[in-house]
This record gives C-alpha cells, sequence and structure tokens, in this order.
C-alpha cells in the first residue's frame, strides 16, 4: 500500500507542475504574449503592439512603399514634416503637429514584403494619435495597391 501512495503522491506533483508552472508564466509575462497580430493583414499591416510610449507597427509592403506612405500619411494630416532621412535599411522622419508636438517614425526594411515602423508621439508618447497616424499610413498603403 505504501507503495501505491508514493506513486499517487509523485503523479500529483507531476500535474501539479505542469500546471503551475504555465500558469505563473502567463501570470508573469504582462501583456507581450496577448499582442494583436493578423488585424488588417489585407489592408497592410501584418501586427502592432504599444509599448514604453511607441507604437511598432509590421507593413505587408514594401521598404519604399511604406516610406511614401508615411510621408503621405503625415502631410495628409496637417504635420511639417523637418526631417526625412532614410537609406537602404532604415530611415527616420521627424515631424511636427500644428500644436508643436514631435512626431519620430523610424522606419526599418525586414524583408521585400515586410517593412516594420516605430512610432512615437511626443516625449512620453501618445497612444491615440500614434495609433491615428498608423491608421492613415495603413490608408495610404491601401490605396497604393
Amino acid at each position: 500500500m505504501c507503495d501505491r501512495a508514493g506513486l499517487v503522491a509523485r503523479c500529483l506533483r507531476h500535474i501539479s507542475s505542469c500546471i503551475v508552472i504555465p500558469c505563473a508564466f502567463v501570470i508573469l509575462s504582462g501583456c507581450a504574449p496577448l499582442i494583436f497580430f493578423g488585424a488588417g493583414t489585407a489592408a497592410g499591416v501584418a501586427g502592432f503592439k504599444y509599448y514604453d510610449g511607441t507604437l511598432n507597427v509590421v507593413y505587408q509592403a514594401s521598404y519604399m512603399d511604406t516610406w511614401d506612405a508615411a510621408l503621405k500619411a503625415l502631410s495628409r494630416m496637417n504635420l511639417k514634416v523637418e526631417k526625412s532621412d532614410h537609406d537602404l535599411k532604415k530611415g527616420e522622419i521627424v515631424a511636427r503637429r500644428p500644436d508643436g508636438t514631435r512626431v519620430t517614425l523610424s522606419i526599418e526594411y525586414n524583408s521585400p514584403n515586410e517593412t516594420g515602423a516605430m512610432i512615437r508621439v511626443g516625449f512620453f508618447g501618445d497612444e491615440a494619435a500614434s495609433v491615428a497616424i498608423n491608421e492613415k499610413i495603413r490608408e495610404t498603403l491601401q490605396g497604393m495597391s
């Protein structure tokens, strides 16, 4: 009987560790596993997340199409572009909103049909404004295809 009780105790410990460890991972990891991917793929956005004041976006478009769409989107939103420099792999656009708030877009080549971008509005970041710029870029990319 003693061997059976020991076996049951070991099985329960094993089962509980199989449940507790994954639950602890999910609880302690925050929002990272819950990043929203897939929405808007047909419209040019593969995924995005907002973290530490910056909206990180992956567009399903070429680097130069994304660059051109970003410049057009900022212009359509009445933002004044102060600086726009890029090379073959990355670039940065700095603009100002009418109220003087700085807007920074960092655009980076990922693959022939995928481009990463980081959008930051203001010193501390403004999620709503960053998402609005992302949406305008997405609409512009959609109109280009």
